[in-house]
């Protein structure tokens, strides 16, 4: 039996939905891993246990210490974060990070904003390489936009949390509106809204608020509910613990890395915000992100946008370039592929949460917009 340490935080959706990945790969190859794991936080120091032995280690490394305790040991070691420790030694399994951002990027330009800037955190070292922001603003820039920058420069997280409230909202009020604005992670963007609301800027009609990670806890306590970028943690879990187990069977070894692509964003109320020139259209599209479960047809829509369904899709046409029932599909097929990546749901309870009329009706879509079928897609995720 091999024995294998997962140093990873458990405190966050991001950490605790790597976790699942890892044990859906253990239940799915039969392989017979001891796994030492305890609870972590987010910002809490990770290290090797003094004393603990292993054949193997699955980690987020992000500090030199942690680094050069594997590479004394010489573990093999995955690293699923973004810090690059140990190239050519320490192999890695993480998440695109420029594909995310642009990623983000695509997400926000759909919604028709012109207006755009980047958050970074002052939890993160001064060396640290911010490919995932960086690529963002690129992709605006190519597009021609301007992105304006917070690099969270003269603020720590020694600081008064009110005093680091009090230097966003002036960053904030500097920024043309509405602006769309994508943070680095939860705790920049749950920082934001409350900066946000101290200066008296609404959320998300002044400022919408994307966070670049995924936890449903810390997205659900936030009011308005954050937004957040589907990060694939258990993608990025699984085929993490493949890796380790093909290095382990000298199959791989540490100049590997892995990336996984992002899944979608996870729309919730801090960007419900269309930049769009008629309110009947912004009216339509919210009813149908709420309501999307339901067996809603056209009709529901431009009755709940208080017009015809003729002027309706006439709208759709001119400023999405898409019909209304295309886009009613595309939001539940949308849902449907989160919950195919991380859930273990019956594609018949998929179809059923994600208001298609039956298992059938959704396969077909699967096929014709994707071209492949929803356990395809399942797999091909897990397969990433």
């Amino acid at each position: 039996m091999k024995n294998v340490i997962v140093l990873i935080e458990t405190s966050t959706g991001w950490g605790s939905g790597m976790v699942r990945g890892i044990g859906t790969y253990l239940d799915e190859c039969g392989e017979p891993w001891n796994v030492f794991l305890e609870p972590r936080g987010k910002f809490e120091p990770l290290r090797i246990p003094k004393g603990w032995n292993g054949d193997g280690v699955i980690a987020r490394v992000n500090n030199e210490e942690l680094a050069q305790d594997i590479l004394d040991a010489g573990i093999p070691c995955v690293n699923v974060s973004w810090y690059d420790f140990g190239p050519g030694v320490i192999a890695r399994c993480t998440l695109d990070e420029e594909e995310s951002g642009r990623l983000a990027a695509r997400y926000y330009l759909e919604k028709k904003y012109t207006n755009f800037a980047y958050c970074g955190s002052h939890w993160r070292p001064t060396f640290y390489d911010d490919l995932f922001g960086r690529a963002y603003a690129q992709y605006l820039q190519s597009a021609g936009f301007e992105c304006h920058i917070h690099t969270a420069s003269g603020m720590s997280p020694e600081q008064p949390w009110i005093e680091q409230i009090r230097l966003l909202g002036e960053w904030l009020l500097t920024l043309p509106k509405p602006c769309a604005i994508l943070a680095i992670d939860t705790q920049t963007s749950r920082q934001l809204i409350e900066a946000a609301k101290y200066v008296g800027l609404g959320v998300p009609d002044a400022v919408a608020v994307l966070a670049g990670e995924y936890d449903e806890l810390a997205s659900g306590i936030t009011r308005p509910k954050l937004s957040m970028l589907d990060n694939a943690a258990q993608s990025v879990g699984y085929q993490a613990a493949h890796l380790l187990d093909r290095i382990l069977h000298g199959e791989a070894d540490g100049s590997e890395v892995v990336t996984i692509s992002p899944t979608r964003v996870i729309s919730e109320q801090s960007t419900d915000w269309t930049v769009l020139p008629d309110e009947r259209l912004v009216a339509a599209l919210r009813f149908l992100r709420d309501n999307f479960h339901r067996p809603i047809q056209v009709t529901d829509l431009a009755e709940h946008a208080g017009t015809s369904r003729r002027l309706l899709e006439q709208l759709f046409d001119r400023f999405l370039d898409v019909s209304p029932s295309k886009q009613i599909m595309m939001v539940r097929l949308d849902m449907a592929k989160q919950l195919l990546d991380r859930s273990v749901l019956p594609i018949a309870d998929i179809a059923a949460r994600c208001g298609f009329d039956s298992p059938e009706v959704m396969c077909r879509a699967f096929r014709r917009e994707i071209t492949m079928s929803p356990s395809e897609y399942r797999r091909s995720r897990r397969a990433q």
